[in-house]
């Protein structure tokens, strides 16, 4: 049994299985409450991680701040190190300098980390930002000319040292402002947001609304309120387009709009309603939280987390495969790049080829579904005829694919330079630039179209839970497989049991694949 054919047969994912045979109504454009007949199982279910992130490389923990800074002072400390001696009478190679300025980079970090720089879960605006910088560099500088005056050969003024930390902070800073444009960039794509609902449409629910809305770079984005079982005055007053369900159908609404975090604006006065969602949003890998009352925040807790000035009791905290998703990304950001570059040429003659054949633009350019939902722009070389899209309805009884997908092994508008195209995967690569872009991975679930999207059914949705890919495991197993089914399951294995040695695997398969020829 091969690795990959392991992961399936261990694929027992008790809730999608029961989503998939229980839940039969489609999931429409905008879907409110989608109904499912029967209660979803939550005991014996084994805990689900967290979506895997559209871009992980967002510095989501405090040991990729420290990291950064510490290679940005060091660097910075190491260029000013030949001016010092306080381990030796002199300095002659880099090495040396770089130990020459572990006490001023030590001594940054520490002060980072007391000022409360590192703390990445508060909304910290760039003005407090960099006074914590500067305090910090401040104190390092003292700590340092402190240390030449105590061990030092010969006395450093102060001069250099604060030459120094001047520059060790712009370096500091600099990387802050640029990370935040990258990150404000991608915000504005609808990218790496964190989806929440809020049960409890009351003033404390509203207000919870109001001030997660009104912190433009914290990354939350709101997707509705489910209204409690006691029905109260105050949940009268938000329109009826902000309710999207009741507290007894929440996790379905969740499932529906790709939320990672539920958020109870107080606590259930029926009993047990509280920890029975808590027992189904871990086996769906949903963050669940709680607006404490007055008194709780008093009390010292270990469980409170604020979401900048807000306090939260974190009743449940989903997995994340931080560090792993972070070198897929890197990995993705490289190799797409490095690809684009080498591979310019023959995008210069595939496009040349593809204009003198036929008709019409070089690139296919369509709109998929990706990461939670997104709607993206998706790039392909053209393989068929200009007018293949008005075509299909006539070719429908054609179709050699089940469920919703559409395919005909001698599809009449394929042209001759696209059935080459299609035989080795080239088609694909302008994909290389969605990589880039961040919209998809080298490897994932196949982005499917809307109209396709708008026919699954609730347990499908857990393949838009992975960031779609340019290959996946369903086109190195079982691409010619006509069976719906089949390519559901193949994606949800792959989003259960993701780790970057199976995309390694994934990968190596599917150079294999192409230089067979075995594409489509």
């Amino acid at each position: 049994m091969s690795h990959i054919d392991a992961l399936q047969s261990s694929d027992t994912c008790p809730l999608g299985e029961e989503m998939d045979s229980r839940s039969r109504t489609e999931v429409r454009s905008d879907p409110r409450v989608p109904a499912i007949s029967d209660p979803i199982p939550s005991d014996n279910v084994r805990m689900r991680e967290a979506s895997l992130s559209a871009s992980p490389f967002l510095f989501p923990s405090s040991a990729a701040w420290v990291v950064m800074d510490f290679t940005l002072v060091l660097m910075v400390a190491t260029y000013f190190g030949a001016d010092r001696s306080i381990y030796q009478k002199s300095i002659h190679s880099l090495r040396q300098c770089a130990v020459a300025g572990l006490p001023f980079v030590v001594f940054v970090i520490l002060w980072s980390h007391l000022s409360g720089l590192y703390r990445v879960h508060a909304n910290h605006a760039w003005m407090l930002d960099l006074f914590r910088i500067l305090r910090a560099v401040s104190f390092a500088g003292l700590g340092l000319y402190g240390i030449h005056r105590l061990w030092a050969t010969t006395l450093l003024t102060p001069g250099p040292i604060a030459i120094e930390a001047a520059f060790a902070g712009s370096a500091m800073f600099s990387g802050r402002m640029l990370w935040r444009r990258y990150r404000d960039s991608l915000y504005r794509r609808n990218i790496s947001l964190r989806n929440f609902l809020i049960v409890g449409a009351d003033e404390v629910g509203r207000d919870v609304r109001l001030y997660l809305e009104s912190m433009r770079l914290s990354g939350y984005s709101f997707k509705g309120f489910v209204s409690m079982s006691e029905h109260t005055d105050d949940e009268r007053i938000v329109g009826s387009n902000d309710i999207v369900g009741d507290i007894h159908h929440v996790l379905e609404v969740a499932r529906s709009k790709f939320v990672d975090e539920i958020i109870f604006s107080r606590r259930p006065a029926t009993p047990g309603v509280l920890s029975g969602v808590l027992r189904q949003a871990r086996s769906m890998g949903i963050s669940i939280r709680l607006i404490p009352s007055l008194t709780e925040t008093l009390i010292d807790r270990t469980d409170v987390h604020y979401v900048g000035d807000l306090p939260t009791i974190v009743v449940f905290q989903a997995k994340q495969h931080r560090i792993p998703l972070l070198l897929k990304r890197a990995f993705d950001l490289v190799f797409a790049t490095l690809g684009c570059v080498t591979l310019l040429p023959l995008f210069v003659v595939i496009a040349l080829v593809i204009k003198l054949q036929s008709r019409g633009p070089v690139l296919y350019i369509s709109n998929r579904v990706g990461h939670k939902g997104r709607v993206f722009t998706c790039y392909k070389f053209r393989t068929m005829t200009n007018n293949a899209e008005r075509m299909q309805s006539q070719l429908a009884h054609l179709n050699e694919r089940d469920g919703v997908l559409f395919k005909i092994s001698k599809d009449p508008r394929i042209t001759t330079v696209g059935a080459f195209l299609r035989k080795y995967s080239l088609d694909e690569l302008p994909q290389l630039w969605n990589v880039i872009r961040g919209d998809m991975s080298l490897v994932g679930p196949r982005p499917p179209i809307s109209s396709e999207v708008a026919q699954y059914e609730m347990g499908h949705l857990r393949r838009l839970d992975a960031v779609p890919g340019i290959t996946g495991l369903w086109q190195v197993e079982a691409r010619q497989d006509p069976s719906f089914d089949s390519y559901v399951s193949l994606d949800r294995t792959y989003v259960n049991h993701w780790s970057l040695l199976l995309d390694m695997r994934i990968l190596f398969r599917t150079v294999r694949a192409v230089i067979r020829g075995t594409g489509s």
